[in-house]
């Protein structure tokens, strides 16, 4: 998920685990198993966990006697990497492509203030 190879070998239940800690920032193997969709047990919770800290995606601390799980670098910068691959992998590496699709879509609606800032990121993009 932070580098192309390691995104190969995250499994649908690893990406779902990182994707509620990138949301919560920091997560006991118990809220993790009750904010997933279909989840299993809560031993296979933890074992989802400790393959993950074994593939250096998630970082283990212990606060009091509870285990909590944080993603290794802050939130920010892992959407912004997997989102690069993202645009990588499904198009073509061709971030205005990624864009369009997203706001070519009619559900997607820009407040003013994220259009001012869409439209001024444009402008320094061209100049580069």
């Amino acid at each position: 998920m932070w580098d192309n190879e390691t995104s190969k070998n995250v499994s649908r239940r690893e990406r779902q685990v990182l994707e509620i800690v990138m949301r919560r920032g920091t997560a006991t193997a118990r809220e993790i198993e009750e904010d997933m969709s279909d989840a299993p047990t809560y031993s296979a919770v933890r074992s989802i966990l400790r393959l993950l800290i074994e593939k250096e995606l998630l970082l283990k601390t212990l606060n009091g006697r509870t285990d909590e799980y944080t993603l290794p670098m802050p939130a920010e910068k892992a959407r912004v990497k997997a989102l690069h691959q993202m645009v990588r992998d499904f198009f073509s590496n061709s971030v205005g492509a990624a864009a369009m699709a997203l706001l070519g879509d009619r559900k997607s609606k820009l407040s003013k203030e994220d259009a001012d800032q869409l439209m001024k990121l444009i402008q320094e993009a061209r100049e580069k």
